[in-house]
């Protein structure tokens, strides 16, 4: 029974296929991107000869190794589904459009996050004490129960969070800090990792997110070198085949798509996301804030005399 082409094999042929077109139109300065996708596929004498043709520009050799590897290897009966091969693209392409999404939604998160941590940093003792101040003035009124509440989850919230801190990076270190984050979400989202996967995914790009929202930047070159040099996960395309998988798989990716959109959206509409557009100055805005609750909270102190 004849052999059946690996996809490695295949993929092979059809790069090389496209490399001995391009030779043939003349159009040599993009043969050298081909030639390292060449060399990321597998490594063979033969196609070693190869590659040194097309390196030192042979092409009359390069096309006369390539055709005969092209012939030598098409000798063994070969079928590869082509709808498979399509599905695994569709699949890997819908990955990185997840991962694209989940990157955005994560800036926007942490925009909010820095001006959340700041917010609680210069106002919110601020906050708490005119809070306090209205609870302690409402008391026996219709008010009562609103103003109470409201001290509580602004005070339970505060302490949550009052000792996050942000740190201060250079434009240079923001720009890495980003490359780097996208590079790890790439790696290990829990959207894109094989099935036995993803509860490890999950805690690695949680832990990710949050250094990612504190400027953590040593913690995330830390969890990027560890995933790539581990090589821990595997992506979903490589690990089904089967049609019906592929396709129950898509249609999961697609609906993951949506949700990602539809929560871009809802952030993006949002009165906090809403107020930080307004605001051309951070600084300018809390001391401005920050005066303005000051007063009030005078106006409060003497209210309750």
């Amino acid at each position: 029974m004849p052999e059946v082409q690996s996809p490695a094999l295949s993929k092979i042929i059809k790069r090389l296929e496209l490399i001995k077109n391009l030779i043939s139109l003349e159009e040599v300065d993009e043969i050298n991107s081909h030639i390292s996708k060449l060399v990321q596929l597998t490594t063979t004498p033969e196609l070693d000869n190869i590659i040194i043709f097309l390196r030192e520009k042979c092409y009359s050799k390069a096309i006369i190794a390539i055709e005969a590897f092209i012939n030598r290897h098409n000798t063994v009966a070969i079928y590869a589904d082509p709808e498979i091969e399509t599905l695994k693209f569709e699949v890997k392409s819908l990955e990185a459009e997840i991962t694209n999404l989940s990157s955005e939604k994560a800036d926007f998160e942490k925009l909010i996050h820095e001006f959340g941590v700041r917010h609680n940093n210069e106002l919110g003792e601020l906050i708490i004490k005119i809070l306090n101040f209205r609870k302690e003035k409402s008391k026996g009124t219709l008010q009562q129960e609103e103003a109470e509440k409201d001290f509580e989850d602004f005070s339970n919230n505060y302490e949550a969070t009052k000792k996050e801190t942000i740190a201060s990076l250079t434009e240079e270190e923001v720009r890495e800090l980003k490359d780097k984050y996208r590079k790890c979400s790439k790696l290990c989202h829990p959207d894109v990792v094989g099935e036995g996967q993803k509860e490890i995914a999950h805690s690695i790009f949680m832990e990710l997110k949050t250094a990612y929202e504190s400027n953590d930047l040593q913690k995330v070159t830390e969890i990027l070198k560890k995933i790539q040099q581990s090589d821990a996960f595997t992506n979903i395309e490589s690990t089904v085949n089967e049609k019906s998988s592929l396709k129950a798989k898509i249609q999961s990716l697609r609906q993951r798509i949506y949700e990602l959109e539809a929560a871009i959206i809802s952030v993006k509409n949002s009165d906090t996301y809403k107020t930080i557009l307004r605001i051309n100055n951070w600084d300018e805005y809390f001391s401005e804030i920050k005066q303005q609750l000051q007063e009030q909270l005078i106006k409060s102190a003497n209210g309750c005399k």
